[in-house]
């Protein structure tokens, strides 16, 4: 049973692990002034060959943070302010270092430092999957995250794009079953069809 139920989080562990391959582990601690926070999820390729996200940069291992708070926040504006905060924040540094407030906590030195002390470098990726960003913000701020830090946000429907699309083209799809998420996916999109565009309202 996984310690994390919620449903953004689930689809993130099924596009990593049944997607690209990687072995994953999750709700790793991490020390903070006055608490614990945590990473959600790690990823490493088991073979340390790349895998590609939707736009096309290369990954080998990550961190990766999931938010979902799609009743009150439905086009991403309030995560866009906080980003352009924690960007404020970061500065020049890869971190935002302890004493400095961060929304994100995957920005936190802490986080950064755990991670590298976990795959013993630096040379990873962070993730952050959310349901929507502000279009604004990611056009200004994300492609330099990016290219100078290794951060990159995707959205809950281009990961949902992408399983469809790898979807549409796997040949062998019956051990998909074998996990909640695999057999969720596989009676909706492989047995009833759903898709966006196929629900009234759907993007």
């Amino acid at each position: 049973m996984a310690a994390r139920s919620n449903a953004l989080s689930e689809l993130t562990r099924f596009w990593l692990q049944s997607r690209h391959g990687c072995l994953i582990d999750e709700a790793i601690p991490v020390k903070v002034p006055y608490a614990h926070s945590d990473i959600d999820l790690v990823a490493v390729s088991p073979d340390f060959q790349p895998w590609s996200l939707p736009d096309g940069t290369q990954v080998i291992r990550a961190i990766v943070e999931t938010k979902d708070e799609h009743d009150f926040d439905p086009e991403g504006r309030d995560f866009g302010k906080r980003l352009r905060a924690d960007v404020i924040a970061l500065g020049e540094s890869h971190f935002i270092p302890v004493g400095k407030e961060a929304h994100f906590s995957m920005l936190r030195q802490q986080h950064y430092e755990t991670a590298a002390a976990l795959f013993g470098t630096t040379e990873f990726h962070r993730l952050f999957i959310v349901h929507a960003l502000d279009e604004q913000v990611r056009h200004e701020i994300c492609p330099g995250l990016a290219q100078d830090k290794r951060i990159h946000w995707l959205t809950v429907r281009e990961v949902a794009t992408d399983l469809l699309t790898w979807y549409e083209h796997l040949n062998h799809r019956a051990p998909l079953r074998h996990t909640f998420m695999g057999d969720l996916w596989h009676l909706l999109v492989g047995y009833c069809g759903f898709k966006p565009g196929a629900i009234p309202g759907a993007k």
